[in-house]
């Protein structure tokens, strides 16, 4: 079997690449803009990490059963990744936030008011 032949990383990888295209798509309605970059970029919903993990879970268990030790492992390395890619987005949020606060700042004392 080769490697694009095994569902261990087709299923992955095709899943990532749905989430990817998913950026294009929405950013392309919501924003009125057509981006191919976005497919290159990282961060936003949904989630390629998020995708790419569940999927690798998901074909695990269908292949080699839930009760498989790989299936647990699988299980607890989505949960990490996703629990982590939630961390990163929160803190990057906040700190949009506050960069965007520190900026207003600084340009209204520049112009004197």
């Amino acid at each position: 079997m080769t490697l694009l032949q095994n569902p261990y990383f087709i299923v992955p990888l095709i899943a990532w690449a749905i989430a990817q295209a998913s950026k294009v798509i929405i950013d392309s309605v919501v924003l009125h803009r057509f981006s191919v970059r976005r497919l290159a970029t990282a961060g936003g919903m949904p989630s390629s990490h998020s995708a790419l993990v569940v999927s690798l879970t998901t074909i695990v268990g269908r292949l080699q059963g839930v009760q498989s030790a790989l299936f647990a492992v699988c299980l607890i390395f989505s949960t990490v990744v996703m629990y982590d890619a939630t961390g990163v987005r929160r803190a990057a949020g906040q700190q949009a936030i506050i960069i965007n606060r520190l900026l207003d700042d600084l340009f209204i004392a520049h112009r004197g008011i």
